[in-house]
């Protein structure tokens, strides 16, 4: 699988169509939380799943600079760094110079079940991050990254590292690692049929006779 032509190929199509895929499969919890939205003028993200789990911090000493530094160091290309943040709404978890690390090290956005902040430097990057709130307080003495690249939660939704996430103005979708090609070739197939319905619904065809053309979406 070369990654970024199945990042390209997700890039053409939207999120409704690979969720409405993964629920013909029984897959119906793939959605992200509603208030998973992106806050960056750049709004589409696709890649691989680069997870992370950080929890809140009772010790205002702490400081999980350390952990930050390594974690970021093991990016790897075409990802997206997806966060959960153990409920925690007391700062920002994601901001600036994260993405600026990100970037550098291949990864192609974030998705982070918390707070972003610098949103006006990230813009200047034309970098999407996806979040739950934005917030101008730091991390450090309030939460913590625990561990990377292993399973997290976001609402109803398990990611796993290798999952392919994709974010539009929707929301975010996840698909299983295994079901990445055969979910694409799919959501490819309901865009086709999807537009050449639109095209002659635009022309004045009925909508009973577009549907008997096209066919179930």
């Amino acid at each position: 699988m070369d990654i970024k032509d199945v990042c390209d190929r997700y890039n053409r199509l939207y999120t409704g169509a690979i969720a409405d895929m993964l629920d013909k499969k029984g897959l119906r919890d793939q959605v992200l939380p509603y208030y998973i939205s992106c806050f960056t003028k750049a709004g589409r993200v696709s890649g691989l799943a680069f997870t992370g789990q950080g929890y809140p911090c009772a010790d205002s000493t702490a400081n999980d600079t350390h952990k930050r530094l390594a974690m970021l160091d093991s990016i790897t290309p075409n990802t997206v760094s997806v966060w959960s943040c153990g409920g925690h709404t007391g700062a920002a978890h994601w901001g600036e110079i994260m993405s600026t690390a990100a970037r550098e090290r291949g990864c192609m956005g974030a998705v982070v079940d918390g707070g972003v902040r610098d949103v006006g430097f990230i813009d200047e990057m034309n970098y999407p991050v996806f979040a739950k709130f934005k917030c101008p307080g730091s991390s450090i003495g309030r939460w913590d990254i625990q561990e990377w690249q292993v399973a997290i939660k976001i609402g109803n939704t398990v990611i796993y590292p290798g999952d392919f996430v994709f974010g539009d103005i929707d929301g975010v979708v996840v698909v299983p690692k295994e079901l990445i090609m055969e979910t694409l070739v799919a959501a490819e197939d309901v865009f086709e049929r999807e537009s050449g319905m639109r095209k002659e619904l635009r022309s004045g065809v009925s909508v009973k006779e577009a549907f008997e053309k096209y066919g179930s979406l």
